[in-house]
């Protein structure tokens, strides 16, 4: 069972990806994105920027039409971030997304946002994976029941009225775009954020990982993000891996079930 996501954004100050296709947003690319999943028959969870959705309504409504669902993905990262501020909430809250006030509060309007386009915010990945206890008990009081921001091998488990969806395929981002090529980065079942490797090598962890998992008979929660394809190589590596991935059942984060 496939459980294929991918993060949106909206405008990121200093994003690199953002910068070299001169996009204010990842809207564009999520598009291109699901064109491709449209033509192999594959369901998806968007987690996207609520900001987003107030700002683009008609554009939100036509990546509607392709077989995904939205979940929340904070409002707007974070609002205006940078690592002095990041190492304070680090500091004072053990937890990037700051204080339990300011979470409630970016929860409630992300869900806010969804609301207004007839929207249920039924999933969740927290920008940056940057959740902590608090966030999850803010999640199940908003009726979010699905959250996917912990990384690793792990099946899915519930925890305090909240279904966790670890993401237990190494990321696009984590592995491929960022660093230096090293041997020790090289082995398949290195965590999730370790990689640093050719994007080949990454596709054949990808399809080693899913068949194993397969073989298992465990859920396979995959993040690839729309932007980073389109930086990459313009889609042609994730037509690659779309075409793998129509070998098996698809389905949104919302449609998991333990029974």
């Amino acid at each position: 069972m496939i459980f294929l996501t991918g993060d949106v954004h909206d405008f990121i100050e200093n994003a690199w990806e953002q910068q070299k296709i001169n996009e204010k947003s990842d809207l564009n690319s999520a598009e291109k994105y699901l064109r491709i999943l449209e033509e192999y028959k594959l369901k998806a969870t968007l987690f996207i920027n609520g900001s987003l959705l107030d700002k683009y309504p008609e554009k939100i409504r036509n990546l509607l039409k392709y077989d995904i669902e939205f979940g929340g993905h904070t409002y707007n990262n974070f609002g205006k971030m940078n690592l002095f501020k990041s190492y304070l909430n680090r500091k004072r809250f053990e937890c990037v997304y700051g204080s339990k006030e300011y979470q409630e509060k970016d929860i409630k309007k992300t869900k806010l946002a969804f609301g207004n386009l007839g929207l249920q915010m039924r999933s969740w990945r927290t920008h940056a994976f940057a959740s902590n206890e608090e966030t999850f008990g803010i999640l199940k009081d908003n009726e979010v029941k699905f959250v996917s921001d912990l990384l690793g091998e792990q099946i899915p488990f519930e925890k305090s009225g909240v279904m966790h969806m670890p993401i237990n395929i190494p990321v696009d981002q984590n592995t491929i775009a960022y660093g230096e090529l090293k041997p020790e980065n090289r082995d398949p079942f290195a965590g999730c954020t370790k990689g640093r490797i050719k994007p080949e090598e990454w596709f054949e962890i990808l399809k080693k990982r899913i068949l194993e998992n397969e073989k298992e008979k465990k859920p396979s929660i995959i993040l690839i993000h729309p932007m980073t394809m389109e930086v990459l190589d313009n889609f042609d590596l994730f037509k690659k891996i779309a075409k793998f991935l129509s070998e098996f059942e698809s389905k949104k984060i919302s449609g998991f079930s333990t029974k």
